[in-house]
């Protein structure tokens, strides 16, 4: 299964991204993070899961939440754009944002030349490492599924 095909739903995302349900629901309220719905179940395909792991790291790291509102869309229009498949073939994907605008860098030269040419201070943030947990999370969750049906068909 690759990065596109995965679907996660709340609990999972939170657990991914180390937030509460509850700021999850939040965020949702807010119209930061969307989720897409089957029936009554909120679902996240594998970018609304990255976007979610992204912001948790940029609250982490002390964007606040206004910023977080004012520079969602963008940050969300450049996941988008720049599609999972192309994230996942590079080793090193950044973003930094000042909370007014997002950058995009897909090497570390073009991260250090963003950084110095930002005049306000910058939190940066790994798209790669946000992206290898939500497939390390996928992993595991089809692994523990595959254990469970082994077990139910030796009883």
């Amino acid at each position: 299964m690759t990065a596109c095909e995965l679907v996660f739903r709340t609990a999972e995302v939170a657990r991914i991204a180390e937030v509460s349900l509850r700021q999850l629901q939040i965020w949702e309220e807010k119209r930061v993070a969307v989720a897409s719905r089957r029936g009554r179940v909120r679902i996240y395909d594998a970018t609304q899961a990255l976007f979610v792991v992204v912001c948790a790291e940029l609250r982490r790291r002390g964007l606040s939440f206004q910023r977080l509102k004012r520079v969602a869309a963008e940050l969300r229009r450049i996941l988008v754009d720049h599609r999972l498949a192309e994230i996942a073939g590079h080793r090193h994907v950044f973003l930094l944002t000042d909370g007014r605008r997002v950058h995009f860098a897909d090497s570390p030269n073009k991260t250090c030349e963003l950084v110095s040419n930002l005049f306000r201070p910058c939190i940066c943030v790994n798209v790669s490492d946000c992206l290898q947990r939500i497939q390390n999370a996928a992993f595991t969750e089809n692994l523990r599924e595959s254990c469970s049906a082994t077990r139910s068909a030796s009883e």
